[in-house]
């Protein structure tokens, strides 16, 4: 496969994946809100942070209300952030691979694309924002679905799934990041992280209905965090991704380095008990795990995906 073909194949995972992703966040903070006190406030730049842009330019233009990120995130064509940006990447990325992907799979995308483009407005409500990014979280949902049941097991396939996992463990680890270690500060004692507020860190990661099975299984030894970072049967769990990405690099060539990064993400969760970890450090464990996945991404374009044909 030519280096080219392969680099858009990755990235048009990433960006599926990231679009599906902040949908889930928006809705997660939406709902975090309905169900606080009515005089809760709320720092909206912080969902900027998550997504890895600069909110402090984003401020000073006097945007930081909960309309003028919210347009940010899902509307704006200038941002990098938004879902219909995201979208867009998707269907460019998608084009230009249109000889090695199935014509099912081109045509769900084409059809999200319409969707975005035409009905991603900036919702008047909450309850109508809430819907809107169920929409588009089950149609991203739909895009992998049909993907999954109409490509061939070749190396397009291992490319759109590396791509897709490594963005959903970079955003998992930048949900807990910022929403947890950073706006809802939960205190020291690691022992009452369990009783937090972790709904909606939970429900942004569509993890709600998985953790409290894994609770009910591994009550004594269980943490939200452990289960997020390590759980390797959760399909959004660093490991699960880190996992799926060391089995798709398999036939890939020159992907050395590739696995040589992963065991270093996976020996960082493993170096202590999670449980035992203080704010503070787990703050630094995230920072570790995030800076391993930017080496990882580097190794990725870098070597894997140009690399010649064995």
């Amino acid at each position: 496969m030519l280096a080219r073909v392969a680099e858009n194949v990755y990235w048009m995972g990433r960006y599926l994946e990231r679009m599906d992703d902040t949908a889930r966040l928006i809705n997660a903070t939406t709902h975090m809100l309905i169900d606080s006190h009515e005089d809760t406030r709320m720092s909206w730049p912080v969902l900027i942070d998550v997504l890895g842009e600069e909110a402090g330019g984003f401020v000073q233009e006097g945007s930081s209300s909960e309309l003028g990120v919210m347009h940010y995130l899902i509307v704006a064509e200038d941002s990098n952030a938004s879902i219909r940006h995201s979208c867009a990447q998707v269907r460019t990325n998608a084009r230009c691979v249109r000889e090695v992907i199935p014509r099912d799979f081109w045509e769900e995308i084409n059809s999200l694309n319409l969707f975005v483009q035409s009905e991603c407005k900036l919702a008047s409500s909450r309850a109508k924002r809430y819907n809107l990014m169920a929409q588009v979280i089950r149609r991203c949902q739909a895009v992998v679905g049909v993907m999954d049941g109409t490509m061939l097991r070749d190396e397009t396939y291992q490319l759109f799934n590396i791509g897709r996992h490594l963005e959903r463990a970079d955003m998992t680890t930048r949900i807990m990041d910022v929403l947890i270690l950073q706006q809802l500060a939960p205190t020291s004692s690691p022992q009452s992280r369990r009783h937090f507020q972790w709904s909606s860190l939970l429900s942004a990661l569509g993890a709600t209905e998985s953790y409290r099975r894994y609770f009910a299984q591994e009550e004594g030894e269980t943490d939200v965090i452990d289960f997020l970072l390590t759980y390797g049967p959760f399909p959004r769990s660093v490991i699960y991704c880190m996992e799926k990405i060391e089995w798709e690099v398999r036939d890939l060539p020159n992907k050395k380095d590739v696995l040589k990064t992963t065991a270093k993400i996976r020996k960082a969760l493993d170096s202590d008990p999670l449980n035992t970890l203080s704010t503070l450090e787990l703050h630094g464990l995230i920072d570790t795990v995030q800076a391993g996945l930017i080496d990882l991404h580097g190794a990725l374009v870098q070597q894997a995906l140009h690399a010649p044909a064995a």
